[in-house]
């Protein structure tokens, strides 16, 4: 029970914020607002057993607290003598196509559509909806691009994800089976690459000698001795990192982690980091790396 506790502890901690955010967009400044939060956490803790995968936790207590606002805003309707089929306002459209895809998100035939996607545009679907770090800002600095530019692309790949859905008859498993194979390659070699030699050669030979390592500064290094010496200096101190989700689609993969420091040097690493790789002929050509203090 300790255990259970504990975890509902962190995902609480985690999703508390977005969630209120979203609440008082769609029901305002109200007492509401925190009351459908607490009672969407209580939903979920009671229907969690219908929860297929954890990774779509984020999308899945989303959808259960739109539904929960939308109930509410149909009462106070009611109550107020107005017309609940009148037309929504727009905070209730973008919420409506949000809950859409969250919806599609736990569809296996959704990584097939995916592929279908320029990468910039996958790139940042994936941190959107796939990832712990999903905000805009988050991901305006994770790829070293513009808020404006994060929305943008928002827009213009969830209308291509729509448009290419109806145009995809089913999923194809071979996509299904490349994902799955990119994502046990990384949770091997992240897993191993402070400890293992032969798990970090085999990431550092996945690297193209030329390939680009971009920072949220917008630095950028040249060549696989960059991330090797990252790597070295981490050794050094005892150092080391876990990876606690791994996405793949096509030739992208977003790969978040955990970092651990040693008592003599305890902040030499921050607590969280995220890495999207960008792979050419099956060698990784970009990296983009962020690192969380939070």
């Amino acid at each position: 029970m300790a255990g259970e506790e504990h975890a509902w502890s962190v995902l609480y901690q985690r999703y508390y914020p977005g969630l209120y955010a979203a609440a008082i967009q769609l029901c305002g400044h109200l007492p509401e607002a925190k009351d459908i939060v607490q009672d969407s956490f209580v939903t979920a803790w009671l229907k969690i057993s219908q929860l297929k995968e954890a990774i779509t936790f984020g999308s899945w207590i989303k959808t259960i607290l739109i539904r929960k606002c939308y109930q509410w805003r149909h009462k106070s309707k009611r109550k107020m003598g107005i017309d609940p089929g009148s037309s929504p306002d727009e905070h209730l459209i973008g919420y409506e196509l949000e809950r859409e895809l969250d919806h599609l998100l736990t569809e296996k035939r959704l990584y097939t559509v995916l592929t279908r996607l320029p990468e910039v545009l996958r790139s940042t679907l994936l941190l959107r909806y796939f990832s712990a770090f999903q905000s805009y800002n988050e991901i305006s600095e994770i790829l070293s691009i513009p808020v404006g530019t994060v929305r943008s692309r928002l827009n213009e790949a969830k209308t291509k994800l729509f448009e290419k859905w109806g145009q995809v008859p089913d999923f194809e498993v071979s996509v299904i089976k490349e994902s799955n194979a990119w994502n046990e390659f990384y949770y091997q070699t992240y897993s191993g690459l402070h400890f293992h030699d032969d798990q970090k050669n085999k990431l550092l030979n996945h690297l193209t000698r030329s390939v680009q390592i971009i920072l949220p500064n917008g630095e950028s290094n040249i060549g696989s001795r960059a991330f090797e010496n990252i790597i070295a200096d981490d050794r050094r101190v005892g150092s080391y990192l876990t990876p606690v989700n791994v996405v793949s689609s096509g030739n992208v993969s977003i790969i978040e982690t955990n970092h651990h420091n040693s008592v003599e040097h305890p902040h030499h690493c921050p607590p969280r980091s995220v890495t999207v790789l960008v792979r050419n002929k099956r060698e990784v050509s970009k990296m983009n790396l962020y690192f969380s203090r939070d």
